[in-house]
């Protein structure tokens, strides 16, 4: 019995949380999505068609003018998820220039209003050709979704005809100035299938847990529950 009524608030939030946060789910339904698409060239078709993962930058006046958000909402330039060029990005101190400069945003739109926040989170987009050693490979688990730290991106449009597709590298957060980042090439946003994937992977990267972690923190919570 709970006698701290803020505990028992604070309980029934992890009960409603409980399903929710820190599970696999999504990871189990894509998996699944992609292995009822059979072999990798069908998977990589389907992914591959006009807009399935990507489309044209998705614009704010467009999405005012079909009537999908109201005037009263705050003005975007940028999305979450959408691929931009920029060399004002850094890595570990390092800043990030000629041939990767490609990113894909990850944090949320809501936070890329101008001011709203000092520094937003990047995830670098990788082009893959020929050159790279087993890109057949890559691909074969790429359309899998066999990992989660990485997600498969067709061809872009400023790719050239070398590129066989790109990766988005979750194995690493970039960071950049928000100003700096208002100021990029915005090249294309996701689709909402290719925004719910990069979601879920996203999630899944930041919020992974096993088992063991949730018993282990489970026994510690009801240790602090029944001292109250």
């Amino acid at each position: 019995m709970i006698d701290d009524e803020d505990f028992k608030t604070l309980a029934n939030l992890e009960h409603d949380l409980h399903d929710l946060s820190h599970n696999q789910e999504a990871m189990s339904v894509i998996r699944g999505f992609a292995e009822s698409l059979g072999k990798t060239k069908h998977r990589q078709r389907v992914l591959n068609k006009k807009g399935a993962l990507v489309r044209t930058p998705i614009e704010y006046q467009d999405a005012l003018n079909c009537g999908v958000i109201s005037s009263e909402e705050d003005e975007f330039s940028l999305l979450q998820g959408d691929i931009i060029s920029t060399e004002a990005a850094y890595l570990m101190g390092e800043r990030l220039t000629g041939h990767q400069n490609k990113f894909a945003i990850a944090s949320s739109t809501c936070d890329l209003v101008p001011e709203r926040r000092q520094y937003a989170t990047l995830l670098c987009v990788k082009p893959v050709t020929k050159n790279v050693s087993k890109y057949k490979e890559i691909l074969g688990n790429l359309l899998k979704f066999n990992s989660t730290k990485q997600m498969y991106l067709p061809p872009l449009s400023m790719d050239s005809e070398e590129v066989l597709f790109n990766v988005v590298d979750f194995d690493g957060l970039v960071q950049i100035k928000l100003e700096n980042l208002l100021l990029a090439t915005r090249h294309a946003s996701l689709s909402l299938v290719g925004w719910r994937l990069f979601g879920s992977l996203l999630s899944n990267i930041m919020v992974l847990s096993t088992e063991g972690e949730e018993k282990m923190r489970e026994v510690f919570w009801n240790l602090t529950l029944a001292n109250q």
